[in-house]
C-alpha cells in the first residue's frame, strides 16, 4: 500500500511546491511570528552545517510544515539538517524571545551557531535513535545585534515506525513573546488537567456500573453505561497521556486508541437510551451501527485530512437520533424522559461549542475547561442519576411488600396465641379441677416446681455473671480497635473527598488504599469478638490470656497508627511528624499481644499528648514529632517511644509510674495508664520500664521483654 500511496503524495506534494514561490530569507518583524516554507534541506551530517557562516544556497527549499508523506526525502534520509535565515528588524534585534520548535521526530537545534535544545537521540542507526513528540515547550533566545541571524536543525526521523494512516507534520516553528510562549503551554497544561480528573470520573463510573451490572445481570442499561465511560476514558486517553508520552509509536497507538472508541461511545449511549426507556433499536439505531465502521476507518484516513468534521458530524446524528428517542419517551411521559432530554440538548450545544472553539487560548481556558467536563460528563451523570432513582424505586416497592409480608406474619402469630390463650384457658380449668380432688399434691407439687424454678434461675445467673464477666473482659480489646478503627475511617473518608475535590486522584487512591486497610483490620477485630464470643458460649470460661510469639515490629507500627489517627479523628487540626526506625533481625516474642499492645498504644498517647499540649504554646516553629523504634539486645527485645514534648519534671519523675497519678487536668486522664503498663510488662511478662526525660525537650520510655 505504501508503494502505491507514495507516488500520489509525491505528485500533490510537487503539485503544491509549484503553486508557490518560496522566499530564501525569512523576515521576523513583529510577535508572534509562524515559520512557514522558508526552510532548507540537505541530507547527511556534518557538524559544519550548524556555522552561521556555512553556505546552504545550493540546499533544497522545503516546506517542512507538510505532512511527512510529502517529505520523503526527510523520512528516507535518516539523518539531515534544516536552515533558516532569519533577517530580523532593528526593533526585535536584542530582544529575548521564544522560540517553539514542534516536530516528531528527533532533533538538536541550533541557534547562531550554539546548540539551544536536543529533544529526542539521533542516530544513524534504527535501533538507538530515539523519536520525541514536542509539547509546545519554549525555548528562549536573544536575538543578536546583527541583521541575520540562523537556525540549524539536525533532525533524524525513525521510518521504520508505521505511518499509514497518521501523518505528522516533520517540523513546525513560531517564535513569540516568551511571556505568551509560557502562557500557551501553562493553558495545555491545565486543559489536560481537567481531561484527567474527568477521565478519574469516567473510571469510576465505570466500575461502579460494572459492580450493579455483575449483582444484576438483568439490568443491561447498567452495562451499557459501563461500556460508554470506559470508552469515553479512552477517548480521553489522547489528551490526557499528551505530555506523557513523547514517542512517536505511543503517539501512534494512543490516537489508533482513539479512532476507534470515538465514534463507538455514542453508539453505546444510544443502545443505553433505548435500553431505558425499554424501546426497540429502529433504523436509527441500524443507521447508526451500519456507519460505525465507515466513521472508524474515515478517521484513520482523516489523519492526513487535518481535521475531524466527520466524526463530528456523525456524534451529532447520534445526538439527534438520542434526542428523537427521549423525545418520544417525554410525549409517552415515562419516568425520567424530562431530565435525560434536558441533559442530551445541553451536552449537544456544549459539544458543538467544543468542538468548534478554540481549545488553547488562555483567555477561554476556563469556559473550555467547562465545556470540556459537561460534555462528557452531563449524559453519564444523568443516566446514573436515572439509573439510580429507579433502583432506589424498586427497593422501596420490594421494602413495601416486605412491611405487607411483615404484617400477614403478625397477624398469624396473633391467631396462634389466641390459640394458645384458649388451649392454655382449658388447661387452667381442667387443672384447677384437679386441684380440688388433690390439692395437697398439687400443692407440695408446686412447692416442689418453684424450688426447681428458682435453682435453676440461681444457676443461670452465676453461669450468665460470669459468662458477662468475660465477655466483657475479652472483647473490650477488639471492640477497641473497630471503634477506633471507624473512628479513622470518618476522618481518611473526608480526606478522601477533599482529594476528590482537588482532581489529586493518586493521593485518593492512596487514601482509598489506607481506608481499604483500615476495614481489613476492623473485619479482623470483628471476627476476633465473635470467635471470643463463640468460644465463650462453647467453653463458658474466659481467656486465659495465654503467650503466643508475636512480630514486636509489627505490633509497634500497627499501634503507632491507630493511635495517631485516633487523635487526628478528635483534633483535626494536630498534626505531627512520625518516625519509625524497626530493627528486621528481632525475632518473635512471646507476649500476649493484647496486653503488650495496650501498652504500646498508651506510651503513644502519652507521647502524642505530649507534643499536642506543647504545640498549643511552642509556635509555628515548633514541629511535634513523635519516634518509635524496636532493636535488639541481648536476651531482650527493646521498643522505645520518643517525643519532643515538655518533657517531665524531675520532682515527678519517680511517681508517674504509680497508680492514680496523672500531670493531666481532672477529667482527661485517670492516673492508670502507665501504671497497669509497668504491671504487664514487669509483673506479668518479666520486662523492665526505664524512662528519660528532659524537661522542655520531651521524653523516651525504653520498654524491654525477654525473647525466651
Amino acid at each position: 500500500m505504501n508503494k502505491l500511496l507514495l507516488p500520489i503524495l509525491l505528485l500533490f506534494s510537487s503539485f503544491a511546491n509549484a503553486q508557490k514561490p518560496i522566499d530564501s530569507t525569512f523576515t521576523l518583524k513583529q510577535l508572534p511570528a509562524l515559520v512557514t516554507n522558508q526552510w532548507k534541506f540537505h541530507a547527511g551530517d556534518d557538524a559544519a552545517w550548524a556555522d552561521t557562516a556555512f553556505d546552504d544556497h545550493s540546499w533544497q527549499h522545503i516546506d517542512a510544515a507538510q505532512l511527512q508523506h510529502f517529505l520523503p526525502q526527510v523520512t528516507n534520509a535518516q539523518i539531515g539538517w534544516f536552515r533558516l535565515s532569519i533577517n530580523v528588524s532593528p526593533s526585535l534585534r536584542g530582544q529575548t524571545v521564544a522560540l517553539i520548535i514542534n516536530q516528531s521526530g528527533a532533533a538538536d537545534v541550533y541557534f547562531n551557531g550554539s546548540l539551544i535544545r536536543s529533544m529526542g537521540k539521533i542516530s544513524a542507526d534504527l535501533k538507538t535513535g530515539q523519536t520525541y513528540r514536542s509539547f509546545q515547550e519554549p525555548i528562549t533566545i536573544q536575538l543578536s545585534k546583527y541583521p541575520t541571524q540562523y537556525i540549524a536543525i539536525r533532525y533524524s526521523f525513525d521510518k521504520s515506525l508505521p505511518v499509514i494512516g497518521y501523518g505528522e507534520p516533520v517540523l513546525t516553528a513560531s517564535i513569540q513573546k516568551p511571556d505568551t510562549a509560557w502562557e500557551h503551554l501553562y493553558a495545555r497544561v491545565d486543559y489536560f488537567t481537567t481531561r484527567s480528573w474527568v477521565s478519574g470520573c469516567f473510571m469510576l463510573l465505570g466500575i461502579l456500573q460494572l459492580a450493579i451490572y455483575l449483582l444484576n445481570r438483568q439490568r443491561k442499561a447498567n452495562l451499557y453505561l459501563s461500556v460508554y465511560a470506559f470508552l469515553q476514558l479512552l477517548t480521553l486517553v489522547n489528551g490526557v497521556t499528551g505530555p506523557i508520552f513523547r514517542t512517536y509509536l505511543a503517539t501512534v497507538i494512543i490516537r489508533s486508541i482513539f479512532c476507534v472508541t470515538a465514534p463507538l461511545e455514542f453508539l453505546f449511549l444510544l443502545m443505553m437510551t433505548c435500553e431505558f426507556f425499554g424501546y426497540a433499536r429502529d433504523w436509527r439505531f441500524k443507521t447508526a451501527a451500519l456507519l460505525c465502521p465507515v466513521i472508524i476507518t474515515l478517521q484513520f484516513l482523516r489523519q492526513n485530512l487535518g481535521d475531524e468534521y466527520i466524526l463530528y458530524a456523525y456524534n451529532l446524528l447520534n445526538y439527534g437520533f438520542i434526542i428523537s428517542i427521549t423525545t418520544t419517551a417525554v410525549r409517552e411521559k415515562k419516568p425520567g424522559a424530562k431530565l435525560l432530554l434536558f441533559g442530551i440538548i445541553a451536552s449537544a450545544i456544549l459539544f458543538t461549542q467544543f468542538s468548534l472553539g478554540d481549545f488553547w487560548l488562555p483567555q477561554s481556558l476556563f469556559i473550555t475547561n467547562i465545556e470540556v467536563a459537561l460534555t462528557f460528563l452531563l449524559p453519564a451523570v444523568v443516566l446514573a442519576i436515572l439509573l439510580a432513582r429507579e433502583f432506589s424505586q424498586n427497593f422501596l416497592s420490594l421494602q413495601q411488600k416486605l412491611i405487607e409480608v411483615q404484617s400477614l406474619s403478625a397477624r398469624s402469630l396473633q391467631q396462634e396465641v389466641e390459640k394458645q390463650q384458649i388451649l392454655a384457658s382449658i388447661n387452667e380449668t381442667l387443672e384447677q379441677k384437679v386441684a380440688e380432688r388433690t390439692l395437697e399434691l398439687n400443692r407440695s407439687l408446686a412447692d416442689l416446681k418453684a424450688a426447681q424454678r428458682q435453682l435453676v434461675q440461681s444457676e443461670k445467673m452465676a453461669s450468665l455473671g460470669e459468662l458477662t464477666a468475660g465477655i466483657a473482659h475479652e472483647i473490650q480489646n477488639p471492640l477497641n480497635f473497630v471503634n477506633n478503627f471507624s473512628d479513622v475511617n470518618k476522618e481518611m473518608l473526608v480526606e478522601l473527598r477533599e482529594e476528590l475535590d482537588k482532581g489529586d486522584i493518586e493521593e485518593a487512591k492512596a487514601i482509598a488504599v489506607d481506608i481499604e486497610q483500615n476495614e481489613a483490620k476492623i473485619n479482623h477485630h470483628g471476627k476476633r469478638a465473635d470467635a471470643i464470643v463463640k468460644g465463650m458460649l462453647q467453653h463458658s470460661r474466659t481467656s486465659s490470656g495465654q503467650k503466643e510469639p508475636t512480630d514486636i515490629n509489627a505490633l509497634a507500627d500497627e499501634h503507632l497508627r491507630l493511635a495517631y489517627h485516633g487523635l487526628r479523628a478528635k483534633d483535626n487540626s494536630f498534626s505531627a511528624e512520625l518516625v519509625t526506625g524497626f530493627d528486621e533481625n528481632i525475632p518473635a516474642v512471646n507476649i500476649v499481644p493484647q496486653d503488650i499492645g495496650r501498652v504500646i498504644l498508651n506510651l503513644l498517647n502519652n507521647a502524642f499528648y505530649a507534643t499536642q499540649q506543647k504545640a498549643k504554646t511552642a509556635g509555628p516553629a515548633y514541629e511535634p514529632t513523635v519516634k518509635v523504634t524496636t532493636s535488639l539486645k541481648p536476651g531482650f527485645a527493646e521498643v522505645r517511644v520518643k517525643d519532643n514534648g515538655n518533657g517531665i519534671p524531675e520532682n515527678i519523675k519517680e511517681k508517674i509510674l504509680q497508680p492514680f497519678f496523672t500531670t493531666k487536668p481532672t477529667g482527661e486522664g485517670t492516673g492508670l495508664g502507665l501504671s497497669l503498663s509497668y504491671d504487664i510488662v514487669v509483673k506479668a511478662h518479666g520486662g523492665k520500664i526505664d524512662i528519660k526525660s528532659k524537661e522542655g525537650e520531651g521524653s523516651e520510655f525504653i520498654v524491654q521483654l525477654p525473647i525466651n
